[in-house]
């Protein structure tokens, strides 16, 4: 039976806490493939502790490797967050997981520690943005010795970045397979307080490439490469 695919990349015009129509779901998807792949994943046996609240749904999906792939939909936004190596946004297992909330698969609950952090950042950062609004228009002078503040923050940040990476590499890769997400999360904690967000995250999603079968090596030390060559620019940014 051939599928119709839905128009491509639009949102739910409203979100509650009420399981999205399927349709709805398979919008937010980037292309066709990511449908196919989440269809197959809705309905596999590789979901645990998964669960929903008025806010969240959240649930780990058995990858390749021992340890599940973490997934959290903050259905306010929507906004999702996964520590899958996947570029796609949304990748599949956010929408696997959706379809199998549209579904009626996933039940209510009180979200784990990662989702709750997660959806907790989120609520401060939109705090600090609502009270930014009401205080009115920034003094200049002021915004630009925040904003060397912050440059100086992110460069000593990333600077240190730069140090952990030569080190794993001249420790061997060997020990972050044991070690997993223990490994990342010092130095993505250090990201978010050198004040870049974005690379803590892409931290924090490094240990996905753990699970990605026998040829983690190659696929870690890629995304090593990558951020080096991010730490390279940055400081040629003037």
């Amino acid at each position: 039976m051939s599928v119709v695919a839905p128009t491509l990349g639009s949102v739910p015009e409203t979100q509650t806490s009420r399981p999205w129509p399927v349709e709805h779901v398979l919008r937010l998807a980037p292309d066709q493939a990511s449908i196919t792949a989440a269809r197959k994943l809705s309905v596999g046996q590789g979901w645990s502790d998964c669960g929903s609240s008025e806010r969240a749904v959240w649930g780990s999906c058995k990858g390749s490797g021992k340890q599940p792939y973490r997934t959290v939909v903050d259905v306010s936004g929507p906004a999702y967050r996964c520590s899958c190596p996947s570029r796609k946004f949304p990748c599949k297992h956010s929408l696997g997981l959706l379809l199998r909330w549209a579904e009626g698969q996933v039940g209510g609950g009180e979200p784990p520690e990662y989702a709750r952090a997660w959806l907790e950042s989120r609520s401060e950062r939109a705090e600090r943005q609502a009270a930014r609004a009401e205080a009115g228009p920034p003094d200049p002078v002021a915004q630009a010795k925040r904003a060397q503040a912050r440059a100086e923050r992110v460069a000593a940040g990333l600077e240190e970045l730069d140090r952990w990476l030569a080190d794993q590499i001249r420790g061997g890769l060997a020990g972050l397979q044991m070690r997993g997400y223990r490994a990342f999360d010092p130095i993505a904690a250090r990201m978010v307080d050198a004040q870049a967000p974005g690379v803590a995250s892409w931290l924090r999603r490094l240990p996905g490439a753990l699970a990605s079968g026998p040829d983690w090596p190659e696929r870690m030390l890629e995304e090593f490469a990558l951020l080096r060559l991010l730490i390279r620019a940055h400081d040629r940014l003037g």
